[in-house]
């Protein structure tokens, strides 16, 4: 080591390393015992574990030698501030993968429990439907300082109940006893947890499944909501997600295939949603259409009148149809749509999409971005009050 650097305070030091890459931290750490000692608790401070788990080796090696790692320096423990542990399997039965996970988890929940200042922490195991639940991981640990929080491939997931033997420990235990999380996504969580009626109440973020939304968000300031799952939401639990504290202003439906029955449903109760992001079931649309519970444009443009079939409306059209559930939300002024699948589905062009913004903004006075599935984003000039495409598709005004 040079006699510069040597010169160099740690504070120094530290600034230069909190650029490098984890390979090139790696490499400092072997550089000499004073750079060992900086880039170490900055390496550490942010520990994201990536793994693909096939079959024939089921072992997530990379997640012990951390887990190693980290209890034979206990003093690492004290600088970890984020740890994410993603497992990749592979499809099929999961008794392979509990056998093999068995000791790596002990590894883990043993590490686990001297991260006491962790303030974000991704759990991703990709077992859900086995036999394993959160305690194997989470039982006895505190994170007092802990603000996001994400479980997932871990107890019955979305396996049928009737089909799922094995005994599940849902997590509301561990979520009860960690009353500073902010950001809670439980994807794989299917079953009403029971929470007492003062945890998590600084909780303002949550995905996961409607039944597990529907327990947990009732009296808590949850202003962004992300629901996964299937296209069916009972009524009941529609009613008690909106009794959230604090309006729900950003809704997220990407992650679920969206009917046009669901969508005018969820507007019934959630009608102060700001932006809205929604994966279409476009096919479920054009059924829907045809029964008359979602009417197509009364006046599509020429070039598609001629094109379509006279029993099939046009998707744009079906999409125009769609202007009184979205006037349910009063607040809305951003739509996003670019989850929803265009396969096998024709194209607008940007006169198609302008259109379409047109008549969504006559129901919907406060909207004022749209982006299609297309991944086309309009955005409404508001001096002009005219709807104008992004830089990267073609200029095209249509006149609100």
């Amino acid at each position: 080591m040079s006699s510069a650097s040597q010169q160099l305070p740690n504070e120094t030091l530290h600034a230069i390393f909190e650029h490098l890459s984890p390979g090139s931290l790696a490499a400092v750490l072997r550089a000499s015992h004073r750079f060992r000692l900086v880039a170490e608790r900055i390496l550490y401070a942010h520990i994201a574990l990536v793994e693909s788990l096939h079959r024939a080796a089921p072992t997530a090696r990379r997640t012990a030698a951390c887990a190693h790692a980290l209890l034979a320096r206990p003093h690492l423990a004290e600088v970890v501030r984020r740890l994410t542990v993603r497992w990749q399997t592979d499809p099929g039965p999961r008794d392979d993968y509990i056998a093999a996970a068995g000791p790596v988890l002990e590894l883990l929940h043993q590490a686990l429990r001297g991260l006491v200042h962790l303030e974000q922490l991704e759990l991703a195991l990709g077992l859900a439907g086995g036999t394993l639940d959160a305690r194997a991981v989470l039982d006895g640990c505190a994170f007092p300082n802990l603000k996001v929080f994400a479980l997932s491939g871990v107890g019955r997931g979305s396996v049928s109940p009737k089909l799922y033997h094995a005994p599940s420990a849902p997590i509301a235990w561990f979520l009860a006893a960690t009353p500073s999380i902010e950001q809670l996504r439980l994807l794989d969580c299917y079953e009403p947890l029971e929470l007492p009626p003062d945890a998590l109440p600084n909780l303002t973020i949550f995905r996961g499944s409607a039944i597990a939304a529907a327990t947990v968000l009732p009296g808590r300031p949850v202003q962004l909501l992300g629901l996964v799952g299937h296209e069916f939401i009972t009524e009941r639990d529609l009613q008690r997600i909106a009794q959230t504290s604090a309006p729900i202003k950003y809704l997220d439906l990407s992650m679920m295939s969206v009917t046009p029955i669901l969508l005018r449903d969820i507007s019934r109760h959630l009608g102060a949603v700001e932006v809205l992001k929604v994966k279409l079931a476009l096919r479920h649309t054009l059924h829907f259409a045809l029964s008359g519970i979602v009417s197509p444009c009364v006046h599509p443009p020429l070039a598609y009148r001629l094109a379509a079939s006279p029993l099939t409306p046009h998707p744009q059209s079906l999409l125009a149809g769609l202007s009184p559930v979205l006037g349910a939300f009063t607040a809305l002024h951003q739509l996003d749509l670019s989850p929803t699948p265009v396969d096998g589905i024709a194209r607008g062009n940007a006169l198609e999409e302008s259109a379409l913004c047109t008549t969504w903004a006559r129901a919907c006075p406060a909207l004022r971005s749209v982006v299609f599935p297309s991944r086309t984003e309009w955005r409404r000039d508001g001096a002009a009050d005219i709807w104008v495409a992004d830089a990267a598709a073609a200029t095209v005004w249509t006149r609100y």
